[in-house]
């Protein structure tokens, strides 16, 4: 426990809760979710959930209608095919990806993670007594290294950790690379943990794909998906895992013994998400795709570096030229410009140097904020 690490995020969270607090409003663009509502059909059925009285506990696993639902979703959305049976309903994708790997990790296993990483990763496996070893994306454009890639893999290596579209960077790991993972996972028998939380949430006619459709790939890899970003249902805390039966299997034990069962009538809310048309998740991609061009051009009116992100709704920009810590710099425009962002050290020594900014929030609090940001900028330099 005294090795395990605040979220840098949760912090910036707090700073902005007692800033808000004392009545001061504060344009945050530091927290990764989406800045909707969850759609009203959602709740509706939710609530004819709880009406119906459906409070009492389901089985460990999820319930029926919800994993079937999940499993035409996967195929539409990934194109891979799976069975209610190899499908775990969880509490969000944090808690999937925690009994995920408590599961499959043994103390001394080694777990290749891409960095900047997301906060959580390194101490999920701290705590399963195995070791994080960092990938550093290219700077150029924040893609993986795959020749650097396989000269970490070693014979205690176990695992390999992706997450595409990429959370802080917003990169997109090509259809080319996912495969030239794939083909490492095979040579050297690893296992695969696929964070796809953002995959429907991309840009510029770009394609997330899933690394289980590749050929041999779904019997040693686990998926990990949610409903929070897609859907608007963060505080819902509800998401799947999706793994071949002999994993899930024995993943479902640990599950059951951390949270008996999913919340019952956020199941049924979820499986109305899932089953709906879909055009509530394509204009809000369509209206994070206006957001982003937005903040972006404040980004660049700032000349402050950045590679365009491909997918989720972060940019992730360079601010070394200021000779200030990340932290520094975000600490300096909470201040001086009422902005909360990031600092790029909460995702790893790899994100030193750099800030995270979502640009989720709503149109005209982007707009606001990011004209007292450029003014705060604009100071530093001066």
């Amino acid at each position: 426990m005294e090795e395990l690490k605040p979220s840098g995020i949760r912090k910036v969270f707090d700073k902005v809760g007692q800033l808000k607090s004392k009545g001061i409003e504060v344009s945050n663009f530091s927290i990764g979710r989406s800045f909707f509502d969850t759609p009203s059909m959602i709740k509706e059925e939710t609530k004819k959930a709880l009406d119906k009285g459906m409070v009492h506990y389901t089985g460990s696993v999820g319930i029926m209608e919800l994993r079937n639902a999940i499993v035409q979703r996967i195929l539409i959305d990934k194109g891979v095919e799976y069975k209610p049976e190899e499908i775990i309903v969880t509490i969000g994708g944090s808690e999937g990806m925690f009994v995920a790997l408590q599961t499959l990790l043994c103390p001394g296993d080694e777990v290749i993670i891409p960095e900047p990483m997301y906060v959580y990763y390194k101490g999920w496996i701290s705590f399963a007594g195995a070791k994080c070893i960092s990938l550093p994306l290219k700077e150029e454009d924040f893609s993986l290294n795959l020749e650097e890639l396989e000269k970490k893999i070693n014979s205690s290596t176990k695992m390999i950790l992706i997450n595409s579209p990429h959370n802080p960077t917003g990169s997109v790991i090509s259809r080319q690379n996912l495969e030239r993972i794939a083909n490492l996972a095979k040579k050297y028998d690893l296992l695969i943990l696929s964070d796809e939380i953002y995959q429907r949430i991309t840009y510029d006619d770009c394609q997330a794909f899933s690394i289980a459709s590749f050929p041999q790939m779904k019997e040693r890899t686990v998926v990990s998906d949610s409903f929070s970003k897609t859907y608007a249902m963060d505080g819902w805390r509800i998401g799947y895992l999706a793994a071949p039966q002999e994993i899930i299997s024995q993943i479902a034990k640990l599950h059951q013994h951390t949270i008996s069962c999913p919340n019952t009538f956020v199941q049924v809310g979820a499986t109305a998400a899932l089953n709906q048309d879909q055009e509530c998740v394509e204009s809000m991609v369509l209206e994070f795709t206006r957001r982003r061009e937005l903040m972006m051009g404040y980004l660049k009116r700032m000349k402050l570096p950045f590679i365009v992100p491909k997918g989720a709704f972060y940019f992730f920009p360079l601010i070394r030229e200021f000779n200030l810590s990340s932290e520094e710099l975000a600490d300096y425009l909470l201040k001086e410009a009422k902005v909360a962002v990031v600092p790029g050290n909460a995702f790893g020594k790899a994100g030193e140097g750099y800030i995270r900014l979502s640009f989720s929030p709503p149109y005209e609090e982007i707009r606001t904020g990011m004209e007292r940001m450029e003014k705060a900028i604009q100071k530093l330099r001066e």
